[in-house]
């Protein structure tokens, strides 16, 4: 066991190639000015972090984060904790909040300029932190200051640059600023606030271990309220990130469970489902079903079938089929009349009665035609937008109305069937000729499609250009 034990500290010994202690905090100390090449660097990395968040592009920020400066005051503040150096703490504190202020303005005005204002998947995935990137900043800073503390430098810097990524969550909450946006601004900063305070720690272990001097003679009292005041600080960012962590897990653990179950009972070979999708909101498992459409006792063996899976017991189950919900045929609008006739019998004589019915009915032969057109647009609009928002999430609304022509005997016939579709994100181009023809299908008619971005904060405010297909 002894053998053991020495052989363990000899292959994780810290001291055999360790810089001096001169040399280190020389080297933490240079990596954490303020001014100079540090300063244009970090403008520099700000605006291309930005530009490749904006444009999507994993390569460029990989680039931004290597050349950024952000994790050397970080260490700086590691370094002062773990020297006991309270005045050095603060200052490389100051210097810190000064560089963030920084950087989320610059990445705020970026993007409150940019023309591209659809959030990408580089900064959506800035805005849900959880227990794993807790893990990834702690066992980076190790990497990290292991690696300052070394005679020889290697690649290691680099690594934990990219594997912490400090810049891309600032320039996220810079979006989320000049978006208007409260999700993206403090997922983004509490990020950070994760790999800011876990790099911190990290390099106060690792110091602490390598026995670096302290500055001035510090109590037992001192030590011990400095355990417990680091202690609290990451606890507290640890919770929120265990939360979101038990979160993501649940949805992966129920969207694995909804594929099963659709493909276990809804294995039909005269219908089809088009698209499946849970609403949280509403707690409602949708279903879009194409093809026969099912019976009621079909549809209760299914909400009973649906008890089997754990993670969507709770769920209502929602089909929709391919129908349209229908409205007043030409005959129940004449049954109403003869009804509301009927009940005026007491107050109209029967020689009006008669003219009165005959009148209605010639009413209703004149007007049907334009109230079937308006209960026509209603039930393809209501479709749209219901199953529309299923198969395409990235809908917000959709809007529209029929073309009409008159022909030579002076009747209207609808043409084609405008549309005007709102979406939240961009949609590809492939994705905008599924719309178009599953609309034509549900419309029985030709679409014409305008598809604009919406705005996430003020109604009736378009951005971007629209694509009429």
């Amino acid at each position: 066991m002894d053998y053991l034990k020495k052989v363990l500290l000899d292959v994780f010994d810290l001291n055999a190639d360790r810089a001096s202690m001169e040399e280190i905090s020389e080297r933490i100390e240079s990596g954490a000015l303020l001014k100079g090449t540090n300063m244009a660097i970090l403008i520099l990395a700000m605006f291309i972090a930005s530009i490749g968040l904006n444009m999507n592009s994993t390569a460029v920020i990989i680039g931004a984060m290597l050349i950024s400066p952000l994790m050397g005051v970080i260490m700086a503040i590691g370094y002062g904790i773990a020297t006991y150096d309270t005045a050095y703490v603060r200052k490389s504190f100051l210097k810190l909040l000064f560089q963030v202020g920084f950087c989320i303005l610059t990445s705020t005005i970026y993007f409150y300029i940019s023309p591209i204002s659809t959030a990408s998947l580089e900064l959506l995935a800035r805005t849900e932190p959880t227990i794993w990137d807790v893990l990834i900043a702690l066992f980076g800073g190790l990497a990290g200051i292991i690696g300052i503390t070394r005679k020889e430098k290697s690649n290691v810097i680099p690594g934990v640059a990219i594997a912490t990524a400090l810049m891309p969550p600032l320039c996220t909450a810079g979006y989320g600023i000049a978006t208007h946006s409260l999700k993206f601004f403090s997922g983004a900063l509490y990020l950070f606030c994760i790999n800011g305070v876990f790099i911190c720690l990290s390099t106060f272990i690792v110091l602490k271990f390598i026995k670096v001097p302290a500055k001035q003679y510090v109590s037992i009292q001192v030590l011990r309220r400095q355990k417990f005041y680091l202690a609290i600080i990451g606890i507290i960012t640890i919770i929120p990130s265990v939360y979101t962590a038990y979160q993501s897990v649940r949805d992966n653990v129920e969207k694995a469970q909804a594929t099963s179950y659709i493909n276990e009972y809804f294995n039909y070979d005269d219908r089809q489902v088009v698209a499946y999708h849970i609403r949280e909101d509403s707690k409602t498992f949708e279903v879009v079903l194409i093809g026969k459409t099912l019976e009621e006792t079909q549809i209760d063996k299914l909400k009973k079938d649906l008890l089997n899976y754990s993670q969507l017991k709770d769920l209502n189950l929602k089909i929709i089929q391919n129908v349209y919900d229908e409205g007043y045929s030409k005959q129940d609008i004449e049954k109403l009349i003869n009804s509301s006739i009927q009940q005026r019998d007491g107050v109209l004589n029967v020689a009006n009665k008669d003219s009165d019915l005959m009148k209605y009915q010639n009413l209703s032969v004149q007007y049907y035609p334009a109230y079937q057109r308006i209960t026509d647009n209603q039930a393809i609009l209501k479709a749209f937008n219901t199953k529309g928002k299923i198969l395409f999430p990235q809908i917000d609304k959709i809007e529209g109305g029929t073309i009409n022509n008159i022909n030579e005997k002076g009747e209207i016939n609808a043409l084609k069937f405008m549309v005007i579709v709102y979406v939240k994100e961009q949609l590809s181009s492939q994705d905008v000729i599924k719309l178009k023809s599953w609309m034509e299908s549900e419309a029985n008619m030709p679409v014409i499609l305008n598809v604009q971005i919406s705005s996430d904060n003020e109604d009736n405010i378009i951005s971007g250009n629209g694509i009429s297909w």
